[in-house]
């Protein structure tokens, strides 16, 4: 049962990152580098094909295949070279480069051997030797085999027959055009240097003999005692170059003088560099504190933002009770009706009553006919009295109505100036609330315009302090490069001055012994 739930196998996932597109929609090559260390290029693929298609890189970032983004599921190949290596491999050290170059010396040999050419590269390993070692060199080689084709010339042609092609060229053709610039600057300097070595082994070759022609004229002057004036001639020219020699090295002095100011003005100029960084780090941390005003100024306005939208919903019930206001024009109307209602309802209800009153006396005239002719008088009286008061009432009417048409008039004009009144505050709040929108407006565009400054600001201020870090450190290799440069000028002249005065002194002695053989000749 162990074996099996015995596990033989793990899956292990690398977690998706989202990553910021630059300002061209492309992905840079630090930002993946920074989500995904040891990473070497990006592929995807798309619907109903299984086959991995690579993204674009133009040396710095990944751009957009078709110029989208969308609608696809995007990978990275993990492995342990990658192109930022790539990009360091030749800052590393000199002697790194130097195998590196070796390498591929060896790979291009490999590469031309194939079209059949054969190219000679061993004196790229071969090291300095001891002085003894290099005059031993001096004698003539017995004989040559076979002439070696010139490497420099073949990889002229070669790289000449590349770039004339029209066609584009394989990442083997292009390392082969990048190898053959540098062995050729490469063998330039070799060139150079062995035409220094030559004319430094001319020189010495024409010191020795001049010191044998000396030692001939010597031994000439012991042998022959009559020319001891072309003797002492051949003294004082040798006292002349004595001094010429002395000359020499002061002037050697004066150079090594010279090289040392360079090297103090060379110092200040790095301390006004540093002085200008520092300079640079004043100007960020004030646009730091710009940025930060500028955020302040933004909470502020956010706060006036929100104080004028109470303001707002405070005079919204305001505007609701003026739209209420256009519905008020009908009032009078329907305040007429219910009272012409209530009226004729009073009306209607007195003659109810009547009629009454006059089926109760129809009744009992038919029951009293006597009573009956009193209460007809009663009658007639009582309905003179009533047209007199109905005549009262209707005219009582019309007074009320009047009365009331000219209330109604005059709450009609009330509610009219009210309405006008409302209307004219409604516009004026309105104006006002147009006004305030559009100063929010403003305040937001200036708030989005600062902190697109703050964004340039900000860019601007990294892009200074990597051109800054750039020059700094390019600065440096100068430096160090003309320090190394200085110190082997340096030292090849104290080694000239060290040979001088070997001569002179070796010159001296000749001189002090000729002299001493003259004198006992004398």
């Amino acid at each position: 049962m162990s074996e099996l739930l015995a596990v033989n196998s793990l899956r292990i996932g690398v977690e998706p990152v989202d990553v910021e597109l630059d300002d061209d929609s492309g992905i840079l090559w630090t930002s993946l580098q920074t989500a995904f260390p040891g990473c070497s290029g990006m592929y995807y693929r798309d619907e109903g094909n299984d086959c991995k298609k690579s993204v674009r890189f133009d040396g710095k970032k990944f751009l957009a295949p078709g110029g989208s983004w969308n609608n696809r599921q995007f990978y990275v190949t993990l492995s342990q070279k990658c192109h930022a290596a790539q990009g360091n491999i030749a800052g590393s050290n000199y002697s790194e480069a130097t195998k590196m170059f070796e390498r591929n010396v060896q790979a291009v040999q490999r590469m031309l051997a194939a079209t059949g050419m054969k190219i000679d590269m061993s004196h790229l390993s071969k090291r300095k030797t001891s002085r003894e070692h290099r005059d031993s060199d001096e004698r003539p080689p017995s004989g040559i085999s076979t002439p070696v084709p010139d490497p420099i010339h073949a990889i002229k042609e070669r790289s000449e027959l590349l770039q004339s092609s029209q066609r584009d060229l394989t990442p083997l053709e292009q390392q082969f055009l990048d190898l053959a610039r540098i062995s050729t600057a490469k063998d330039q300097i070799i060139e150079s240097h062995r035409q220094e070595i030559a004319k430094l082994n001319e020189r010495i070759r024409e010191f020795d003999k001049e010191a044998k022609h000396r030692n001939a004229q010597l031994e000439t002057a012991n042998a022959k005692i009559a020319a001891q004036e072309a003797e002492l001639e051949i003294l004082r020219n040798l006292g002349g170059q004595f001094n010429e020699s002395k000359e020499t090295a002061a002037e050697l002095r004066n150079n090594v003088e010279q090289m040392t100011d360079e090297l103090k003005t060379l110092r200040a100029k790095i301390e006004q560099l540093h002085k200008e960084n520092e300079e640079l780090r004043e100007n960020n941390e004030a646009s730091y504190n710009r940025n930060r005003e500028l955020a302040e100024n933004l909470e502020v306005m956010k706060t006036s933002k929100e104080i004028l939208s109470k303001e707002l919903n405070q005079l919204r019930p305001f505007a609701e009770a003026a739209e209420l206001m256009q519905d008020l024009e009908n009032v009078p109307n329907y305040i007429e009706t219910l009272e012409r209602n209530k009226q004729l309802l009073e009306e209607n209800e007195t003659c109810k009553n009547e009629i009454e009153s006059s089926k109760k006396a129809f009744i009992e005239l038919q029951n009293v006919h006597y009573p009956m002719a009193e209460e007809m008088e009663k009658l007639r009286q009582r309905n003179e009295d009533l047209e007199q008061h109905l005549s009262h009432v209707d005219e009582e009417i019309k007074c009320l109505n009047e009365n009331w048409a000219k209330e109604l008039r005059d709450k009609q004009n009330e509610w009219d100036q009210i309405k006008t009144d409302a209307e004219a505050e409604l516009f004026s709040l309105r104006d006002q609330i147009a006004h305030l929108q559009n100063i929010v407006e403003c305040a937001s565009r200036e708030a989005a315009e600062q902190a697109r400054r703050a964004d340039e600001l900000e860019h601007n201020i990294q892009e200074i302090r990597q051109k800054t870090t750039a020059a700094h450190i390019k600065k440096q290799d100068e430096l160090t490069r003309k320090v190394r440069t200085l110190t082997e000028q340096l030292e090849e002249a104290e080694s000239r001055v060290a040979e001088l005065n070997v001569l002179v002194t070796s010159l001296a002695q000749d001189a002090h012994s000729s002299r001493r053989d003259i004198a006992d000749l004398l």
